[in-house]
């Protein structure tokens, strides 16, 4: 093994290990790797840039740009009806309609694409037939994939695959070279799927998923529970709360509770905002936990001690107050108070910061620290001389009795809380306990029986008899306060989401190129933005109802909203969400396109599809030109175009080519090729082709499809010298298997979308992922063989 081999098969492992655990996103793992193969020189600068030129990736950046033209048209709606048509009721030929209907479309389509315009058509399908959607979506996803096996343009791994072809001076594959064997695969899958492996499929996710028309409407609902989760919240006629903001409560804050509406007399108010004045006498509708609020109902803290009064009484727990100033040699300033550990490694609490004539007191565990700042701080009484000799910091002195105020304003307050029998803060840590998040107040100290805890670690956990010693603001207690006079109500069965004749409900889920994936509720400011409130979120088979403001939403999961009718029609036209289903009324038909455009769009599809049949244009050519008179003619916007192009995958292509052109000029892949020669010698030539389809089929689970089709392709293109084979053969061997990605969610991003609508686990792709697999092996290996094998099969 040379040093570049070794430096390559590094690089390999490293950029592998990211895939898999995905600390770095994809497509920044396949920047960096082209930025180390071009730093080494392990590749020349016209090679590392040459990908981006690369005909495998103008097509598939140009093909998502058809897909999309398809789609604005209304041909997939088109579909989508004759779908409803002709499905029938029973389950195995609704799913033979779906998955067929799914694989005609992804021969022509990008996979993703199709999931994601079968999406709403399969949920309706499912709920005029009061099939579950968990028995539909995965065998709708299959069949997409099933169906990119068919066409040169059905997948990127194919074109790929015929890309490799091309670099090692042979003729790639032409557009239907892969029908042969991807008719086939798609017919036996869709027979199996219907009739044996919808068996291994989820029968039911709960039995609140499925309502009858007469309970709930014309809808198919996920197990969000919300129901069990809706309670009412009446403010008293002396409540603290009246005549303040919803915003200015912190329900949603401290409780992590959900507002929808507020009944005032015999009034209903759904349009209620964080700017939404509460009234004595209202009664508001929540959504959360009850259990929360029962539990916050039995905090009991007692006051101590306020404003300068805290001094005196935080003197007898042993503690002094300090000034000082953060010296220019510290190695503190550029860090934040928590990076820092300033707690756990000086023993001491910060109580404000001033910096340039303004003192900071909120937010300060993430305040960044700089030369020159003065803390104000409480420090354990035997770890002021430690203190006060640190080279981190100047000017240390103790702060007088007249500059108290300053620190401890009439704002500040100290309480003791008690840690009772049966309280649910027994056990739980100050972390988890939300007094620091949720309500910013301290716990500076825990007085109990086997000894005194002072400034202890988020880490700590409360016992029963602790007495808490907590300091913040006045404000936040009296908040505290007012949530606990807040009267639990019982309903009178009026209060419903379905009895509002201009209110509904919506399900969706996030749309393959949204631009929310990864953000926070709270950072989105969803309720103003779209004028919806969210219910519940279902994620991997559990619905979240409460303290949904601080999740980052995911790709694949299914969101529960509520609100005017008018802000749900609106959602249906933001390229963010899909819509899954409706309830509470009949949302109006969406405005169909003009009768020319479908038309126009499949004719330019089916242009592109001749010229490159008959070799007129190059696929790539073709596939630009299409995607240039689909915005030209109408049939779709230019910022739709835009933003209808993956360009995660597409930079993940361009980038990884590269690495396959190092993997071969170094002789990587020569090296591998003889490992894997040594290995199946004694199965001769039937080894390596079921070897590399079996290694390709099981890295796909963890490994995305495109840079895993480079890698293999190069090994494949040696391994075909070495073993006397057609190169066709192996490199057609690793574009099925690559293709078939079902045993994994996050094989392939089609998978990931449904996993939240269908309620699906990991393990639920695999049982019926991996059968799949291997059966599409065992079809289309002997057929691949057959063609170029030469006598392999006698």
């Amino acid at each position: 093994m040379t040093f570049e081999i070794a430096s390559v098969l590094v690089l390999l492992g490293v950029a592998l290990g990211f895939f898999v655990t995905e600390k770095l996103r994809m497509d920044v793992v396949a920047l960096l790797v082209l930025a180390v193969l071009s730093l080494s020189h392990l590749i020349t600068p016209e090679e590392a840039l040459s990908g981006f030129s690369n005909p495998a990736v103008i097509t598939v950046w140009a093909m998502f740009i058809l897909s999309a033209g398809l789609s604005a048209t209304g041909v997939a709606d088109i579909i989508g009806r004759q779908v409803l048509r002709i499905s029938g009721t029973t389950e195995p030929r609704i799913i033979i309609v779906i998955m067929l209907t799914a694989g005609t479309l992804s021969a022509f389509m990008a996979n993703i694409g199709v999931a994601a315009l079968m999406l709403p058509v399969v949920m309706d399908v499912a709920r005029r037939t009061e099939t579950s959607p968990s028995r539909l979506l995965m065998p709708m996803v299959f069949g997409a994939h099933l169906g990119g096996l068919t066409t040169l343009v059905g997948t990127p791994p194919n074109l790929i695959a015929s890309n490799a072809l091309l670099d090692a001076g042979h003729e790639g594959f032409s557009f239907f070279e892969f029908a042969p064997f991807g008719v086939p695969a798609l017919i036996v899958g869709t027979l199996f799927v219907a009739f044996v492996g919808r068996h291994l499929l989820p029968r039911e996710i709960s039995d609140s998923m499925r309502r009858s028309r007469e309970e709930a409407g014309p809808a198919m609902r996920f197990a969000h529970a919300f129901e069990e989760r809706q309670f009412r919240l009446q403010l008293g006629t002396d409540s603290p709360f009246a005549g303040r903001t919803l915003a200015e409560s912190e329900l949603g804050a401290i409780l992590g509770v959900s507002v929808y509406a507020v009944r005032r007399g015999e009034k209903k108010i759904t349009a209620v905002g964080g700017d939404f004045v509460l009234a004595a006498g209202d009664i508001m509708l929540v959504q959360g936990r009850i259990e929360e609020f029962q539990d916050f109902l039995r905090w009991q803290a007692f006051e101590m001690a306020s404003g300068t009064e805290i001094a005196e009484v935080l003197s007898s727990q042993r503690l002094k107050l300090v000034s000082a100033l953060v010296s220019g040699q510290s190695d503190l300033a550029g860090l934040t108070l928590r990076e820092a550990d300033f707690a756990g490694r000086f023993k001491a609490h910060i109580l404000s910061i001033r910096r340039e004539g303004k003192i900071i007191r909120r937010g300060i565990a993430d305040f960044e620290l700089r030369a020159g700042d003065r803390l104000h701080l409480e420090l354990k009484s035997e770890e002021w001389e430690a203190f006060r000799e640190s080279s981190q910091f100047e000017e240390v002195d103790l702060i007088s009795d007249e500059n108290l105020g300053m620190i401890y304003p009439k704002t500040q307050t100290l309480l003791q809380l008690d840690v009772g029998e049966g309280s649910h803060l027994a056990g739980m840590s100050i972390r988890d306990s939300g007094l620091s998040e949720r309500l910013h107040l301290r716990v500076i100290g825990i007085a109990r029986r086997s000894g005194s805890v002072l400034f202890p670690s988020a880490d700590e956990e409360f016992q029963v008899g602790d007495k808490l010693l907590i300091h913040g603001a006045r404000a936040r207690i009296e908040l505290m306060r007012g949530i606990q006079s807040l009267e639990l109500i019982g309903s009178d069965g009026e209060d419903s989401l379905l009895t509002e004749e201009d209110e509904g409900h919506v399900e969706v889920t996030l749309s393959p190129q949204s631009s929310v994936v990864g953000k926070t509720l709270k950072a989105l400011n969803f309720r103003r933005r779209y004028g919806l409130e969210i219910l519940s979120i279902w994620r991997q088979g559990r619905s979240y109802g409460s303290h949904l403001r601080n999740m980052k939403l995911e790709f694949g999961d299914a969101l529960l909203l509520y609100g005017p009718r008018e802000r749900i029609n609106e959602l249906g036209g933001e390229a963010d969400f899909l819509i899954l289903s409706q309830a509470a009324y009949d949302a109006p038909e969406k405005k169909r396109p003009a009768l020319w455009k479908p038309i126009l769009a499949t004719l330019i599809v089916i242009g592109v599809v001749v010229l490159s049949l008959t070799k007129v244009l190059p696929i790539a050519v073709a596939a630009v030109a299409g995607g240039a008179f689909m915005i030209a003619l109408g049939c779709l916007k230019v910022d739709e175009a835009y933003r209808a192009i993956d360009w995660k995958s597409v930079f993940l292509i361009a980038c990884m080519l590269p690495l396959g052109t190092a993997m071969q000029s170094t002789g990587t892949t020569t090296w591998l090729a003889e490992g894997m020669a040594s290995a199946v010698a004694p199965f001769g030539p039937w080894g390596i082709i079921v070897g590399l389809y079996l290694l390709t089929m099981f890295a796909t689970t963890v490994v995305p499809t495109a840079p895993l089709v480079v890698i293999m392709s190069s090994i494949a293109v040696d391994a075909a010298t070495r073993f006397d084979l057609a190169p066709q053969l192996l490199i057609m061997t690793i574009a099925m298997a690559a293709s078939a990605s079902f045993s994994s969610p996050i094989s392939h991003a089609a998978n990931a979308l449904v996993m939240g609508p269908g309620g699906y686990r990991f393990i639920d792709f695999v049982k019926i992922g991996l059968l799949l697999g291997l059966l599409i092996m065992v079809t289309v290996l002997p057929l691949i063989v057959l063609k170029w094998g030469d006598g392999l099969i006698k």
